[in-house]
């Protein structure tokens, strides 16, 4: 009886076993918006917003099959995408419970195409080419980054949309997923189609390369133009060069290394090869024209081998194609 008393004193003190918690959902993050052309699915919550002003991307619009091109290559070609320029918004949203990827896109069908919008192209599963990994990684990998969508491709729906505008068209691409926990994960990237803005590349003259080669050893130029794949600078490039030369008769105690950068458009070896050239003609034009000693100046070509941006846009490629002065 004793020992009767004292376990049933133990299994009272035991304390009663946790219960499974099923795991919170997740919130909007900081700064979420939803696009208002596109909106979001009802109950659905935003966990990745980005937006760029002016960028490029490729838009999937029919399927993305494999093979037929080197490794590494990117799935979205001229043959089954869409090349669109303009400001670009790109959304992930999660949820929510209980829906599928199917329903999800196409209730966003039905209301984008209510507000004008055409579907140029829709998929599910493996009707999206391939085993539909190939769709995956084109549509993920369109803009740099880490979409955050779930590495999965059963059950996935697809459709990008089409607004035709005077202003300029909206693109659309939307692809749904069945993320962890049986949570579908929709990935939205919107495309409003503008011309780049021009004219924001500011004019450096000798004093502004001083403070900047006193502050940082170095000062990039995009005053100084070559047409594409020659190494001659353009007409346009004289006024920029001879800032180079101002610059360096108040300081001639200083020599530079005049570096040519090129964008990743083009092989390696012949990148390399036009930067030197390019870089040789600016000294060349130095000497010849402005009188500026040969032994203060030393011509280097680095290619693409040190962007300032992504080569995956326009934009990037045209702020990673410069001539620089560098400090020796």
């Amino acid at each position: 009886m004793r020992w009767f008393l004292l376990l049933a004193l133990v299994v009272v003190a035991a304390p009663a076993k946790a219960q499974q918690r099923p795991p919170a959902s997740p919130t909007d993050i900081a700064g979420a918006a939803d696009h208002p052309l596109v909106g979001r699915y009802d109950g659905g919550v935003q966990r990745l917003r980005q937006q760029v002003a002016f960028g490029e991307m490729r838009i999937v619009t029919s399927q993305v099959l494999p093979g037929g091109r080197p490794p590494g290559s990117p799935r979205a070609t001229e043959t089954n995408s869409t090349a669109v320029a303009g400001r670009i918004t790109r959304m992930r949203y999660e949820g929510p419970d209980g829906r599928s990827p199917l329903e999800l896109i196409g209730n966003w069908q039905q209301r984008l195409e209510q507000g004008g919008f055409r579907t140029v192209f829709a998929c599910n599963g493996r009707a999206c080419g391939g085993t539909g990994g190939d769709l995956w990684f084109a549509v993920t990998d369109a803009l740099p980054g880490h979409a955050g969508i779930a590495s999965t491709w059963v059950g996935q729906s697809y459709a990008v949309m089409r607004l035709e505008r005077p202003t300029g068209d909206v693109w659309v691409s939307l692809l749904s997923v069945m993320g962890p926990r049986d949570r579908p994960q929709t990935l939205v990237d919107v495309v409003e189609v503008r011309p780049m803005e021009t004219g924001r590349i500011v004019f450096v003259d000798a004093a502004q390369m001083e403070r900047s080669i006193a502050a940082t050893g170095r000062v990039a130029l995009y005053g100084i133009n070559f047409d594409t794949d020659r190494a001659e600078p353009r007409a346009d490039s004289r006024a920029s060069i001879e800032e180079v030369a101002k610059y360096l008769r108040a300081n001639p105690g200083i020599g530079v290394v005049v570096a040519g950068h090129t964008d990743n458009q083009g092989a390696f070896d012949h990148n390399i090869d036009l930067s030197r050239r390019r870089a040789a003609a600016v000294v060349a034009m130095l000497t010849r024209d402005f009188g500026i000693p040969a032994a203060r100046l030393t011509a280097f070509g680095a290619g693409m081998a040190a962007p300032v941006a992504t080569n995956d846009a326009e934009l990037g490629r045209a702020q990673n194609r410069r001539v620089e002065i560098v400090r020796r």
